[in-house]
Order: structure tokens, then C-alpha cells, then sequence
């Protein structure tokens, strides 16, 4: 871990982390209001703090965290956003879906929690299998049949184009040297026209990704996908990096309780201090942040217990 980042930081993150390895987010919306615990904020924290992870979190929880992705895994060997056990009453009985998958398998294998065999076997009968087969009509332009699903669903239903999703099963696919399989290019492609028709509309930015209510987790996620070897999006993340409104958007990912995920297109929304602060620390804003941070978390600190 970097040296200059300041050590008061890592107990004010640390301090959020429930036993069980969880992080709280508040869920709002559609007549709902509640503290909610799942996996997918733990993924979210985890790939933010990347290798950083056991030195910010210490390695219990580092450990706990990833003991927490492991409970995600569903009866079909993809992964869901809750543990069964932490399912809230209200919730109903969700399919495994391609994007827990992809950034908890990822996460698992990095951390050596999982064999590369084994990932790479899980990423082919999960999010490989489920695949679009047709695109929802009306629909926007840029959906692309034979991209993946959201939704590890059998059948040839039309199902929505998530961007997002399918960038971070670019990542995962690059990361095991995968990309020669059904759906790599064609989501490579979708998520390349997406950012073209895109342009430099923000209300069209945050079409793309309709289970991700900040338009922003796209640059993110083509990032981690570039990082991990998908050179086909290296373009559409040179675009991003120079157009003033994804830059702008990327920002509101990293503020101190961004909206991290929600039903399709906002409706319902799970928003995460600590995923906000894990970004902030990560990419190292500014130095003055030990003071940002620490008062962030401290204004959520009701969230925890």
C-alpha cells in the first residue's frame, strides 16, 4: 500500500464493515426504506480497493468480504446479489445474474479463492450460456442480439441490454483469456455503438445501463475491462477520457454515497458510502481527502451495527 495515503483511513473504511463481511447500503425508493446487506456492495468495495484490499480492510476483513461473494453463489454455479440467508422478506426469489457473476468470480480468482479452470468454467456455463437472443422492441438502437443477458435465465425471452453488465463480463472473459467465445465481440460492439449514440447527452448516458442508476459505473467498469486485457474497448475508453460529460459523470461515482446499483432504470436504488470512499481512496483524489473521507463516513456511521 502506498505510503502517502493517509493511515486514519483505513479503520474510518474499515469501521463500516459489518462481521459477516458486509457493507451497509440504504435502500430507497418505490415505497421502500431500509438498510440493506449484500453482496454486490461487497464486490463493489473489493474491486475498488483492488490489491489494496487486506492493508485498508486488514485481512480478516478481506477475508470476511470474500467468504460474504462466496455465499452468493446460487444453485446453478452463478452468483446472486444476496446470500440466500440475507435476502430481505420483500425481496423475491432473484436468478443468478451475469453481472454479481462476472465481478465476483473475477474478484474470487484474483484473490486465489478460486482455480482459473474453475473460473473459467463457471464464466462459459453462466454468463457465456445466456446470451440475447432478441432485443426488446421498441428499443434503443444500439442493442445488440447475441450480446449477454443480465439475467441467467433459460429461454429466448427478450431481455434488457445493460451495458454495464456487459462490460463487466468483458472483464472477466479478457482476465481468463476468454475472448474468442459467443458474446465477447458482439458486447464489446454493442457497448462501442452504445458510447458513439451516446455522444455527449447525459440522458442518454444513463439509458445504457438501466440497472445502474449513475450513468458513470460504464466508464468504470470499460476501465476494469481495459485493465484486464479487453484491447477491444481501448477506443471507446480513449473517447470516454476525453469527453467532457463521462468525465463529469465518472466523478458522481466517487461521491460520498453514490447510487452503486437499482431496479431497471432507478425506480428502487442502493446507494453505498463505503463503495464512494473505497473509489475515492483508490484513485487518490486528493491528499486532503483523509479529511473528506473520514467526515463522509462519519455522517453514515448509522448505517453500521
Amino acid at each position: 500500500m502506498d505510503a502517502g495515503r493517509p493511515p486514519a483511513l483505513i479503520p474510518a473504511l474499515a469501521s463500516l464493515q459489518d462481521a459477516d463481511g458486509s457493507f451497509p447500503c440504504q435502500l430507497s425508493g418505490g415505497g421502500l426504506d431500509a438498510v440493506d446487506r449484500n453482496g454486490f456492495a461487497v464486490a463493489q468495495v473489493l474491486r475498488a480497493l483492488g490489491p489494496d484490499a487486506p492493508a485498508v480492510l486488514g485481512r480478516a476483513g478481506r477475508d470476511a468480504a470474500l467468504r460474504m461473494l462466496q455465499r452468493c453463489r446460487g444453485p446453478n454455479g452463478g452468483f446472486r446479489f444476496w446470500p440466500a440467508d440475507l435476502r430481505p422478506g420483500w425481496a423475491p426469489d432473484l436468478a443468478e445474474d451475469a453481472d454479481d457473476t462476472a465481478i465476483m468470480v473475477l474478484l474470487l480468482w484474483r484473490a486465489g479463492w478460486l482455480e482459473r479452470e474453475d473460473a473459467r468454467r463457471i464464466a462459459c456455463r453462466t454468463v457465456v450460456g445466456h446470451r440475447l437472443l432478441a432485443t426488446v422492441q421498441p428499443g434503443p438502437p444500439w442493442a445488440r442480439v447475441g450480446a449477454f443477458k443480465t439475467w441467467l435465465r433459460p429461454g429466448p425471452e427478450p431481455a434488457i441490454a445493460d451495458c454495464t453488465v456487459n462490460a463487466n463480463a468483458v472483464a472477466l472473459l479478457a482476465a481468463l483469456g476468454l475472448q474468442r467465445v459467443p458474446g465477447y465481440a458482439e458486447a464489446c460492439a454493442m457497448i462501442a455503438d452504445a458510447a458513439v449514440w451516446a455522444g455527449e447527452d447525459e440522458a442518454r448516458a444513463a439509458s445504457l445501463s438501466p440497472f445502474y442508476p449513475e450513468a458513470g459505473d460504464l466508464m468504470l467498469a470499460v476501465e476494469q475491462a481495459v485493465a484486464e486485457g479487453a484491447g477491444e474497448l481501448e477506443g471507446v475508453l480513449a473517447h470516454m477520457r476525453t469527453s467532457p460529460s463521462w468525465r463529469r459523470l465518472r466523478r458522481r461515482c466517487l461521491g460520498p454515497a453514490p447510487a452503486i446499483c437499482g431496479s431497471p432504470y432507478g425506480l428502487v436504488r442502493w446507494t453505498c458510502p463505503t463503495v464512494g470512499a473505497a473509489r475515492r481512496l483508490a484513485v487518490g483524489l486528493r491528499f486532503r481527502m483523509k479529511d473528506d473521507i473520514g467526515a463522509d463516513l462519519g455522517n453514515h456511521a448509522g448505517l453500521a451495527g
